[in-house]
């Protein structure tokens, strides 16, 4: 890829409380050394969300987000009292 498309990749190592954050869109990949559990959070921005709603198969997708996202911000203000 360097040479075609001027892309090189980096390679590093992650240790216990570690976190690693991918850009949204860049390919990545993953090779485990040791048995390990991996925790992956997906962020949706606002500008993105609104071209997934004129793609009927996504739309299921983005409610399914957007209630999960509500169900949580309702559940953290009322341990807010």
């Amino acid at each position: 890829l360097r040479e075609e498309c001027g892309v090189s990749g980096w390679t590093l190592l992650q240790f216990e409380g570690d976190a690693v954050l991918v850009p949204a869109g860049a390919p990545h990949q993953v090779q485990t050394l040791t048995g390990t559990i991996s925790v992956e959070q997906r962020f949706l921005s606002p500008e993105n969300a609104a071209h997934l709603r004129d793609h009927p198969q996504l739309r299921a997708q983005l409610d399914g987000m957007i209630f999960s996202a509500v169900r949580e911000a309702v559940g953290v203000l009322r341990g807010c009292k």
